[in-house]
């Protein structure tokens, strides 16, 4: 009789006690009886195969399942097991989480092995700490922080839905309010936020979360600074150094990114409201260069011509928020929410519900495939450069120039007309300094058993 062909995945999923020998065994007697009848043996039953059943029989979910076809075990970190990937923020990648004792579910920040360094490390801390000191049911909540050996790690509450961006890019542009409605809530947690010195710094469709209930959380605080902090702090070596989302920043960052100051925050509301009712970043296309040329000396096209039913008080106040000149903004986050209360309708609260629950419960087939891996422990996230997940909770990360290609060109259908516009490449090192723009089983025992069984 031949030897059975090796199975990394049943090898793997033994060793990580995801789930119990009888369960794979279930999974895959399931395999071998999938009618399938081209198969000369059951011993050429795939890994693929068994993945599948183990995620019909709800026994794995799909992050899990590529992990162990990977070879990898490790499915914990302190008392947390580790249940997917979420996303990536600017410090760190973001898992979802469960605690062993408390049944809890929650999102686990980590930072990766290749960033431990003394100065990661510091960068590390400064957002634990900045998220630690905020309370607000608008901004994401810090629980816990910790290590393990040379990971580090914190834990925050886990929010269910989606970002704005994916919205957008899945859906299309929302209604004026619904836009209204997810901003003003944004609005209200930056102005927590900018109330303790803190401006942000990276406001962007991507770092503003909707739950199924309609609530909004605004998240990564990884490039939050405050605003008595030296600006030398902020250097890159001899220059300083321009940080943000090249399609969301103002023109005073730009031209002096030292100035740190919370109306900078209100101008990449703007920009991020104007997204949400066009489908269109104010400028589309470029580089990153060019985009922030663009903010400094050019209008966007107003928004009335991708959308003709915004109503005019609505546009002049886009148009406030995008001023070049930050005298001519609102004078503050909480400003702003009030501005757009007034557009805020009730039905607005079921045309959000309805989109985020429409996204969440799209197929994940995209999510999780061999040509971007996911992350996981063992390697403590090395794939620095590859977009993570479907999912949401530090979904962008920013570094510390971003120029959001995905956002430039979104994939939803949309019924505005269609603007010219070229993608932006995006390189692994993704960093653009001001001078730029001036000028990222081995297995014994009971497993042996259990595949000897399997396979005889």
């Amino acid at each position: 009789m031949p030897a059975p062909a090796k199975s990394v995945l049943l090898e793997a999923a033994a060793a990580s006690g995801l789930v119990s020998p009888e369960q794979l065994h279930m999974a895959w007697v399931s395999a071998c009886d999938d009618g399938d009848e081209t198969r000369v043996s059951i011993r050429e039953v795939s890994d693929e195969a068994i993945g599948r059943r183990l995620i019909e029989l709800n026994l794995l979910n799909p992050w899990q399942v590529e992990q162990l076809k990977l070879g990898r075990t490790k499915f914990s970190l302190g008392p947390y097991r580790i249940l997917d990937a979420i996303g990536r923020g600017g410090m760190g990648h973001v898992f979802k989480a469960e605690h062993e004792i408390l049944g809890r579910i929650e999102a686990l920040k980590v930072l990766p092995r290749k960033k431990t360094t003394a100065d990661t490390i510091s960068k590390f801390r400064h957002e634990i700490r900045i998220q630690a000191q905020l309370d607000h049911p608008n901004l994401v909540r810090v629980h816990y922080a910790d290590r393990e050996g040379d990971t580090y790690f914190f834990v925050t509450e886990f929010v269910p839905g989606s970002d704005l961006r994916k919205l957008i890019r899945r859906l299309g542009p929302v209604s004026y309010q619904a836009a209204a409605l997810i901003l003003q809530q944004a609005a209200e947690g930056l102005e927590h936020a900018h109330r303790r010195g803190l401006v942000h710094r990276d406001i962007k469709p991507g770092n503003i979360l909707v739950t199924p209930d309609s609530v909004v959380k605004l998240i990564d605080l990884g490039l939050a600074w405050y605003l008595e902090a030296d600006i030398h702090a902020a250097k890159q070596g001899d220059r300083l150094k321009i940080v943000g989302t090249a399609d969301y920043l103002a023109p005073e960052t730009i031209r002096e990114p030292g100035r740190i100051v919370p109306v900078s925050d209100v101008y990449s509301m703007g920009c991020t409201l104007y997204y949400a009712v066009t489908g269109k970043v104010p400028f589309p296309g470029g580089n990153p260069a060019e985009k922030m040329q663009r903010h400094l000396n050019e209008t966007p096209l107003p928004p009335q011509q991708l959308q003709p039913d915004l109503p005019k008080a609505f546009v002049e106040l886009v148009a406030q928020m995008m001023s070049k000149d930050p005298k001519q903004r609102p004078p503050s986050a909480g400003a702003v929410a009030e501005k757009l209360r007034q557009f805020a309708t009730e039905q607005a609260i079921t045309e959000v519900r309805t989109a985020v629950h429409t996204v969440s419960t799209q197929p994940r087939e995209q999510r999780h495939n061999h040509e971007s891996p996911s992350p996981h422990l063992e390697d403590t996230l090395t794939y620095e450069d590859d977009p993570i997940g479907d999912l949401q909770q530090g979904s962008q990360g920013t570094a510390p120039i971003d120029p959001a290609a995905d956002e430039t060109t979104p994939d939803a259908p949309t019924q505005i007309p269609k603007i010219e516009e070229r993608p932006v490449e995006v390189g692994i090192n993704r960093m653009v300094i001001a001078s730029v723009v001036l000028g990222g089983v081995t297995l014994v025992g009971v497993v042996g058993a259990i595949l000897w069984e399997i396979f005889s």
